[in-house]
């Protein structure tokens, strides 16, 4: 297609002052006409991950860590970029699924390391005339789970070239399980019968739950069926045959999750 040689001028020209809404289309026709920025794909430059407000303010205080399914605002500017393609967002923290492997129900995409809403973004800073972030930053959400590492490493990658790249790492904390007795458990059991025990959980978020177990001053000091529940789920506990040395038998649940987080009931046996 030819085109006249002032209005290649004009597309030409036209770059140096080209509104984000036109970005696109003046790329394209600078290609067709055959001008050019003198730019390359491989002069792109990813600048630094910047934490920010919804509306692509960066913050005064950075994080350095989230809890667990908490999030932050980010953006990227990336100079150099021909074809004004943005960045791709992704997340590492060696908790990822392994390849091919399906995902959790309800889920549309791999939530181990973390998740990015959009995935996508154009390059910043925003324009003066950009009233939102929208389409400029993304939102990160942390896992649910503190990962193997327990860090996540945030990366902006270049869409126009994935070997360009700039990268972040937080820690990522979960909030403290703590276990309690719901309801509590009886203060007095004779000996050979039995009662049911429960326990809840609060920030189990694996759902791992707890292991059963009892101590006495003799060799039977009862059983648990099952010896491992969920939170808020029952188990049965019965007492041991005959009375125990000192009446008395200690009850534990420890979370499976965090064993330095358990709770302990003593009953006396008669």
């Amino acid at each position: 297609m030819k085109i006249p040689v002032l209005m290649l001028k004009r597309i030409c020209i036209s770059q140096s002052f080209r509104p984000a809404a036109l970005a696109l289309l003046l790329a394209s026709l600078a290609a067709v006409s055959g001008c050019s920025s003198g730019s390359s794909v491989s002069d792109i430059v990813v600048k630094p991950i910047t934490f920010t407000d919804e509306n692509g303010t960066p913050l005064k205080s950075p994080p350095v860590s989230l809890t667990t399914s908490h999030g932050t605002y980010v953006d990227v500017t990336l100079t150099n970029d021909p074809q004004l393609l943005g960045a791709d967002w992704s997340a590492y923290c060696g908790s990822a699924l392994p390849p091919g492997a399906p995902l959790p129900p309800g889920q549309t995409q791999d939530q181990s390391c973390g998740t990015f809403t959009p995935a996508h973004t154009i390059s910043g800073p925003l324009p003066s005339y950009v009233t939102s972030g929208a389409g400029y930053v993304a939102f990160y959400t942390a896992p649910p789970a503190t990962p193997k590492l327990g860090t996540v490493t945030l990366y902006a990658i270049s869409t126009s070239d994935h070997s360009k790249f700039s990268s972040t790492t937080l820690t990522i904390g979960g909030l403290p399980i703590s276990v309690g007795f719901a309801p509590a458990p009886l203060a007095t059991l004779r000996a050979g019968t039995t009662t049911q025990l429960r326990v809840v959980l609060n920030n189990d978020v694996t759902d791992a739950g707890v292991n059963w177990t009892v101590i006495c001053g003799s060799s039977d000091c009862g059983s648990f069926n099952p010896a491992k529940t969920t939170s808020a789920v029952d188990t049965v506990y019965t007492a041991p045959a005959t009375v125990p040395e000192g009446d008395i038998v200690k009850v534990t649940a420890t979370s499976i999750a965090d064993p330095t987080k358990a709770v302990v009931a003593t009953i006396t046996i008669d």
